[in-house]
């Protein structure tokens, strides 16, 4: 009997660090059917996610060039680095994921010819805060990538909306992310562990702790975040707010939350490995972003079972239906995202009901759904 082709799936990765990407492109490549595909990944550096990878069998190349900075020779030399790869690979699947590795990934498998050349958009860069001339040159590079690509998926329904140039809105398919998270603590079990990272918190385990998961960015909001807070704690003399993350905002945020005298009320605890396991120690999930494709950590937030306010922003209403499973409030208002934590507090059974209808809602969102119409897609 004749032995089935496998398809060869090269799987491309500016960074190997742990986020929402590298977690979508180790999904995809631990779960394809290997009856049918041979996964491989090639990345820049050698973080978690390589480690990951090898663990899990998954054979990586390492692109020494490649990095997130833009500069004219690296881009030489990762150009002149992945030709070769594709040559000697010959992938029957290229799937490239991330705006810098898209966007040369989607012009090199054309040129290698390669039969077919999927770019996952996981965010568009012009949403971010930069100059208008910087957007609309960031826009025409998006564009040029889904363009190249023979299909591009997008995790929201949002990102086909706003990549609205002609001729690429039929190259786009929006597949949202599945997500699996292994056995989470209890509430009792989750804020234990969490003093023990930051004994600050010792003696506040039986007040009411909010949640926030993000990096510590200005596009992530956290000041409005900590405003809304600086109104709360008038109300709720017992109300924390648990920053996870880190980044460039952190003096910042510190500064913002001495200036509020706020120090017994915020906390930034920083990075805390496998975050999502320990969501159901906090009663409250709240995001205040200006700009979000998809929003991975509110959709662990609906698997928890916790109750999620969120800006009405990007892929997060393909997560949130406002009054239905979370409520949804403009970005950048205090008043709106004060109001609606507010409501969640005050207001126990519709918080409840808002919380179960998500984690439902979310249920039937999973990792094999995804891989599925992934595929798919591989052998159109």
């Amino acid at each position: 009997m004749e032995t089935q082709h496998k398809k060869k799936v090269l799987f491309l990765i500016t960074k190997s660090n742990w986020g929402g990407a590298q977690r979508y492109v180790y999904d995809l490549a631990t779960n394809v059917d290997k009856n049918l595909f041979e996964p491989v990944v090639a990345l820049g550096g050698s973080g978690q996610l390589v480690d990951m990878l090898h663990n899990a069998g998954i054979r990586t190349i390492t692109i020494g060039s490649l990095g997130r900075d833009i500069a004219v020779k690296k881009e030489w030399l990762f150009a002149k680095e992945l030709w070769h790869i594709l040559r000697a690979e010959q992938p029957d699947v290229f799937h490239v994921n991330s705006s810098k590795a898209g966007g040369v990934g989607a012009l090199l498998g054309r040129l290698t010819r390669t039969p077919r050349v999927i770019f996952t958009a996981h965010g568009w860069a012009f949403n971010e805060d930069r100059p208008y001339w910087q957007r609309v040159i960031i826009k025409y590079l998006h564009w040029l990538t889904v363009f190249l690509a023979h299909k591009t998926i997008t995790v929201s329904s949002a990102m086909v909306s706003q990549m609205n140039w002609p001729g690429v809105q039929s190259k786009m398919k929006v597949i949202n992310p599945g997500r699996t998270i292994g056995p989470m603590y209890t509430k009792d079990e989750a804020r234990e562990k969490i003093v023990g990272f930051y004994p600050t918190l010792a003696p506040l385990l039986a007040d009411q702790w909010l949640v926030c998961i993000a990096e510590l960015h200005p596009i992530k909001r956290h000041k409005v975040l900590i405003e809304s807070m600086s109104a709360l704690t008038k109300a709720y003399p017992t109300l924390r707010l648990i920053c996870i993350g880190d980044g460039q905002e952190q003096k910042n945020l510190e500064e913002q939350i001495m200036l509020h005298n706020l120090r017994h009320h915020v906390f930034l605890v920083g990075s805390i490995i496998e975050a999502a396991r320990f969501l159901k120690g906090f009663d409250m999930f709240v995001l205040a972003s200006k700009s979000e494709s998809y929003g991975y950590v509110l959709h662990e937030a609906g698997l928890a079972g916790i109750p999620v306010v969120a800006t009405n922003v990007g892929g997060i209403p393909d997560i949130i239906d406002h009054n239905k499973t979370g409520l949804l409030v403009s970005p950048d208002s205090v008043t709106e995202l004060t109001t609606a934590i507010d409501t969640m507090l005050t207001n126990p059974k519709l918080s409840s009901e808002l919380s179960a209808n998500l984690q439902t809602e979310l249920s039937s969102r999973t990792v094999a759904k995804m891989v599925t119409q992934t595929t798919a897609i591989y052998i159109m």
